[in-house]
């Protein structure tokens, strides 16, 4: 785990060998109030077919796939405040999985090795 300002980066083992890298910031909501933004990278938006990752983003309950800086991202907002410990793990937890499925199902990666993702901007751990 490594702790920068208003940001958490994990790298948590998924299935077999795989891990997924995960980011969690402090973000402020159109609201004005705090939100917990759950991040996780899936590839490269010019390696994925974004019409099949939108379907499988689509099966999910909760969280969803955007682009920041050429970088497929998957991710889910929580509402700071009165949300309890068990109210985010779930979403954590969730974002994580989703996110190693789709960038297994969609760059073929099978291992972590396959983490060749250049990171966008926002998904950067800190140096």
């Amino acid at each position: 785990m490594r702790q920068a300002d208003g940001e958490l980066w994990f790298r948590l083992p998924t299935k077999g060998d795989r891990t997924q890298l995960v980011a969690v910031r402090l973000v402020t909501g159109e609201d004005d109030h705090p939100w917990a933004q759950i991040t996780s990278p899936v590839g490269r938006v010019a390696d994925i077919d974004l019409a099949r990752l939108l379907e499988l983003a689509g099966e999910t309950v909760a969280g969803g796939a955007a682009t920041v800086d050429g970088v497929v991202v998957y991710r889910h907002s929580i509402a700071l405040g009165d949300t309890a410990l068990d109210g985010f793990d779930r979403p954590f937890r969730l974002v994580v999985e989703v996110a190693d499925r789709l960038e297994h199902e969609l760059t073929g990666a099978t291992s972590t090795d396959a983490r060749r993702v250049i990171l966008p901007t926002c998904a950067r751990p800190p140096s």
